[in-house]
C-alpha cells in the first residue's frame, strides 16, 4: 500500500518545525550561558554546548504532553518558527533596555526618602493566545524591575507593580504589543487594569 504523500509531507514539516525550535532554543540557552562564563576555550564551549543541548532535551522530555488546553496551538511551519526567531532578536534588546530604565527608576524609589512607592495588585485580560507567547509576557513582565507576575490563568494576569510608574507601563501595554509582534498575533492598543484589593476576587 502507498503511504499519502500529504500526510508524507505533513511528517516533513513537522520534523523540520521541531528541528528549527531545538535549534533555537539550544542557542538561546548557549547565548544565556555564554553571557554568563564568559569563557572562549574550546572545552568551555564544548560544555556550554552539551549543557545547552542536554537542557533543551530535558525540557522537551518533562513537559511533553503537558500543554494546557487553554491555549491555541496553531501549527507552525519550520519558516514561521525562523520568523519568530529572528523578531526575538530585536525583542530581547529592546526588553534588555526597558530593564536598565526600569532599574533606574527603581534605584529611585530605594534611594529617594520621599519616592512615591504605591505597591498595587493588578488583573488584566491578554489579548495573546499561543502559550509561548503567554509565558513570554509573563517571564518579561518579571524581568523588568518593578513589576512581578503573580499568576497567569486562562489569559488573564495577575502583578504586582511597585509604583504608579511601573502599572502605567503595564497599562499602556507596549510589552504586550512587543510580544504581539515577534508571534505574528493581535495586540491590544490599551490593557485595562483591575485592581485587586482581596485575594477572593481572583480566587476560584
Amino acid at each position: 500500500m502507498s503511504s499519502n504523500p500529504q500526510s508524507a509531507g505533513q511528517r516533513r514539516d513537522s520534523k523540520r518545525r521541531v528541528a528549527v525550535v531545538w535549534a533555537v532554543q539550544t542557542l538561546l540557552l548557549f547565548g544565556v550561558w555564554m553571557a554568563f562564563s564568559g569563557h572562549t576555550e574550546i572545552e568551555f564551549l564544548l560544555w556550554g554546548a552539551l549543557a545547552a543541548f542536554g537542557g533543551t532535551a530535558a525540557t522537551h522530555w518533562l513537559f511533553a504532553g503537558a500543554r494546557e488546553s487553554r491555549y491555541e496551538h496553531a501549527a507552525r511551519s519550520a519558516n514561521a518558527e525562523a520568523r519568530i526567531a529572528l523578531r526575538f532578536v530585536p525583542y530581547a534588546a529592546w526588553l534588555v533596555w526597558q530593564i536598565a530604565l526600569s532599574n533606574l527608576h527603581v534605584a529611585y524609589l530605594v534611594l529617594w526618602p520621599r519616592a512615591p512607592v504605591a505597591p498595587s495588585i493588578v488583573e488584566f485580560d491578554t489579548s495573546l493566545r499561543s502559550e509561548s507567547a503567554q509565558v513570554l509576557l509573563a517571564q518579561s513582565i518579571t524581568l523588568t524591575p518593578g513589576t512581578v507576575t503573580v499568576d497567569v490563568s486562562n489569559g488573564k494576569f495577575l502583578a504586582h507593580c511597585l509604583s504608579a510608574k511601573s502599572r502605567q507601563g503595564l497599562e499602556e501595554g507596549d510589552i504586550q504589543r512587543k510580544v504581539a509582534w515577534v508571534f505574528g498575533e493581535s495586540a491590544p492598543e490599551r490593557v485595562e487594569l483591575r485592581e485587586v484589593t482581596t485575594w477572593e476576587e481572583v480566587l476560584p
